[in-house]
C-alpha cells in the first residue's frame, strides 16, 4: 500500500483532510507539477478528481452527451523509474501502455487524456483483448470482467497535455491512480483534464466548449 500522506503545509484544514484522505502521494508527486488547491476548482472538476469510479460514466451523466474514447497508442513496454515503483513491479517487467484521448459529444469536444501502464499477468486472461472493443476503455473492461479491484488515488497537480497526445503543451489538471486486484497493483493510469482558469477558478476546458456549442445549437 502506498505510505501515508503527509499533511501539506498552507492548506485550510478541511481541505488538507480532503487530500490526506484520498490522495495517498501527494506528498510525492514530481517536482514539475504546478500546486492548486482543491477550493480553486469548479465543483464538477473536483467531482472529476475526486472520483474512484470511472470517469466515462461521470462525464456522460453530467453533460447528458454521447463519451468518446479514442485510442491513439497500445503497445508493449517495461517498466521503470516512478512506474515500476508505483505498480510495485521490478524494473524491465513487461507491461502495455495505452493512450487514448477522451471527448464528449457530436463530434467529439476533447476533455482528457490519459496513459496507463498494465502489466498483463496480474489481469485475467482476454482482458486486453476485450478493451480493445470496449467504447468506454479500461473502465468498461473492468465491469465486463466482473473483476474484483480497488482504486488507490497517488497525486494531482498542474501539468501541461503530454506531447504524444492531440492536445500537446495545453494547461491541464493531471492526476495518477492505479488499480489494484488480487492484492497487487495491475494498471497504473495518468489523466490530463484540459483545464481553463476564470476569474481564479479552473474549469473543465471541454466542458466550457460543450457548453457555447449547445447553446449555440439552441440559437439556430
Amino acid at each position: 500500500m502506498f505510505p501515508k500522506l503527509k499533511r501539506q503545509g498552507g492548506l485550510a484544514g478541511d481541505e488538507a483532510n480532503l487530500v490526506e484522505r484520498y490522495f495517498a502521494m501527494q506528498g510525492e508527486r514530481p517536482s514539475r507539477l504546478g500546486d492548486v488547491g482543491v477550493e480553486a476548482l469548479d465543483p464538477f472538476l473536483r467531482t472529476l478528481l475526486f472520483t474512484d469510479g470511472t470517469v466515462t460514466r461521470t462525464l456522460g451523466v453530467q453533460l447528458l452527451a454521447p463519451v468518446v474514447v479514442e485510442p491513439i497508442s497500445q503497445v508493449p513496454t517495461v517498466t521503470t523509474g516512478e512506474v515500476a515503483a508505483c505498480l510495485e513491479a521490478p524494473a524491465e517487467e513487461e507491461a502495455i501502455r495505452r493512450q487514448v484521448s477522451i471527448g464528449v459529444g457530436e463530434p467529439a469536444i476533447p476533455v482528457l487524456w490519459a496513459e496507463s501502464f498494465m502489466v498483463a499477468d496480474r489481469l485475467p486472461p482476454g482482458f486486453l483483448g476485450l478493451l480493445d472493443a470496449a467504447p468506454d476503455g479500461i473502465g468498461q473492461s473492468l465491469q465486463r470482467f466482473s473483476l474484483e479491484s480497488s482504486r488507490e488515488l497517488c497525486w494531482f497537480g498542474l501539468d501541461r497535455a503530454p506531447s504524444w497526445s492531440p492536445g500537446a503543451g495545453r494547461p491541464t489538471l493531471q492526476r495518477l491512480y492505479r488499480i489494484v486486484s488480487g492484492g497487487r497493483p495491475a494498471i497504473l493510469i495518468a489523466e490530463h483534464f484540459e483545464v481553463e482558469e476564470r476569474r481564479g477558478t479552473y474549469h473543465l476546458a471541454g466542458l466550457l466548449a460543450h457548453s457555447s456549442r449547445r447553446q449555440l445549437e439552441s440559437l439556430r
